[in-house]
């Protein structure tokens, strides 16, 4: 007795195939690998893609971020800089008055002095790149 193949058998496989591709690509999968495994499994393979874990996304390599600009002067000395209306606040360190800067609460047109300072000076004249 001889084991003979119908070509509907095939064709059916074949269908099967093509459209667990069809899945697997829109599921972002390779479609060749999921073309045998519905080629193979007919209905189970179409059904294993829908009940798959997700393929893990490849994070892109993102560019060296560019540091963070930084207030020159001493980190051991009090600082003070001048309000909107001109008045004086401080004393603040100098991480303190770093920090109200990145906050937004004091501007680069801000007025700024610490002991070592003849003057008041520009915050943006103390900012280093």
């Amino acid at each position: 007795m001889s084991m003979q193949l119908s070509p509907m058998l095939i064709l059916a496989s074949v269908a099967m195939g093509f459209l667990s591709a069809f899945f697997a690509k829109r599921r972002g999968r390779n479609p060749y690998t999921w073309f045998f495994v519905g080629f193979f499994f007919g209905l189970l393979g179409i059904m294993a893609i829908f009940f798959a874990p997700a393929p893990k996304k490849k994070l892109a390599p993102q560019p060296p971020s560019k540091p963070l600009p930084t207030i020159e002067g001493p980190s051991n000395k009090f600082w003070y800089y001048l309000d909107s209306s001109h008045a004086q606040v401080g004393p603040i360190s100098h991480s303190g008055l770093t920090s109200i800067w990145r906050q937004g609460k004091i501007s680069l047109s801000t007025y700024v002095w610490h002991e070592e300072l003849p003057e008041w000076k520009l915050l943006k004249e103390m900012v280093k790149e």
